[in-house]
């Protein structure tokens, strides 16, 4: 029996001190937990504002002697210390070289891919599951599109087209768009040591080999009038920042579960009028190129944009909210929709509670897992429906019909 059944790395910062306030609210003292991170004094204030609960774990994201120690000591560990391809991949490695079962909130793709070469056949020896996209990338489009999957299965038809609309109301914090300017500027890059394959990390299946079968990505890249099938109240889409991350996260989990052979995935921002549509495109186009600049990036990091370690205001995010209304399409005609509902902001408040609850999985339901082997993982091939039902129970809403 390790020393902690959950270990939350990061535990200081921003997104990590409201998952740790969960961890404190939802479950106190009925599992053994840890915080972790690099700044003891940190790690010190946050254990007293939560009663002096959890462990306290020292180790900066480059020690991978302490990390391992961390390993060593937790059934798993959760981790919200992003931007993930500057901080994460050692902790990934230590986790996986121990056959501790980790999850993280990331919703950089590359760094997913990078992992999967990396470590996938590493984790599998030692039956680690390494679980990546726990939050709000990409939990609520990779469940939804399982069950959507399934439904169609029931009606004995294959998933050939994913169509999802999303009505949301969140805001940034200084660690994600830390993440995203790294990305833009090209300073979080691939590791020069990065083994290869010769196809998308992605479609890697447990054997080793490609999986079968077409996946294509085709979101809204401007603005477009809503489908026949759209819910009512919208009647258009206009480009998602974070589509092109949910679909490679549905496109990882049918790789590893097969929902079909040839599917084609699109997503957009749901608004009520095509003026709607449009005025969110040239914001988002707008910021992009600004941020794309280096001496406006600069200038936005240092004046305007919140810090890393900062973000929205409990009163805003309480105020939140996300909506993600599906469409799926099957070989014979056949039809599903689904309907996910977050009541409060995604992309934090409830991106910590899906990344605990992601983690809990292997703690308090992990009877129901012992069927999964080790490996690298999202959300939906491998907590799947334990994860969905652990979700609903603490506050999401769910549909599928």
């Amino acid at each position: 029996m390790r020393d902690y059944q959950l270990t939350v790395y990061g535990a200081t910062g921003f997104t990590g001190k409201i998952a740790c306030a969960y961890i404190h609210k939802q479950y106190g003292s009925t599992i053994k937990w840890a915080i972790a991170g690099r700044s003891k004094a940190k790690l010190d204030d946050l254990s007293t504002e939560l009663d002096g609960i959890p462990g306290i774990l020292i180790a900066d994201g480059n020690d991978e002697r302490a990390l391992s120690e961390i390993a060593i000591k937790s059934d798993v560990v959760a981790t919200c210390a992003g931007p993930f391809s500057r901080y994460g991949s050692n902790l990934v490695k230590c986790c996986a070289e121990q056959g501790t079962h980790y999850c993280d909130i990331t919703g950089e793709s590359d760094w997913v891919r990078e992992m999967i070469v990396k470590y996938d056949d590493l984790a599998r020896s030692t039956g680690s599951r390494i679980v990546h996209m726990c939050g709000h990338d990409s939990v609520p489009w990779d469940l939804s599109s399982m069950m959507l999957a399934k439904k169609l299965k029931e009606k004995n038809d294959e998933l050939t087209k994913l169509d999802f609309y999303d009505d949301i109301k969140s805001a940034p914090s200084g660690g994600t768009l830390e993440t995203m300017f790294g990305i833009i500027s090209g300073s979080d890059k691939k590791s020069k040591d990065t083994p290869s394959l010769d196809f998308d990390p992605l479609l890697k299946r447990a054997d080793g080999s490609k999986a079968h079968g077409k996946f294509k990505a085709a979101n809204v890249a401007t603005l477009e009038a809503a489908g026949d099938n759209a819910p009512p109240q919208y009647n258009a889409r206009s480009f998602f920042v974070m589509a092109g991350v949910n679909a490679n996260a549905v496109k990882r989990s049918n790789a590893l579960l097969g929902y079909g052979e040839n599917i084609t995935y699109t997503e957009g921002l749901a608004c009520n009028s095509r003026v709607g549509a449009a005025l969110n495109f040239m914001g988002l186009a707008t910021f992009g190129l600004l941020a794309a600049f280096p001496p406006t990036r600069f200038a936005l990091r240092n004046t305007i944009l919140p810090k890393p370690g900062d973000g929205p205001s409990q009163e805003d995010m309480l105020q939140g909210y996300l909506k993600v209304y599906g469409v799926a399409k099957a070989k014979n005609g056949e039809t599903a929709t689904s309907t996910m509902c977050f009541s409060v902001d995604p992309g934090y408040m409830d991106t910590a509670r899906m990344l605990i609850e992601s983690a809990l999985c292997f703690v308090l339901d992990a009877d129901k897992l012992k069927q999964v082997p080790g490996g690298s993982y999202t959300p939906a091939a491998c907590q799947g429906e334990i994860l969905l039902n652990r979700l609903c129970t603490t506050g999401t809403t769910f549909e599928c019909n």
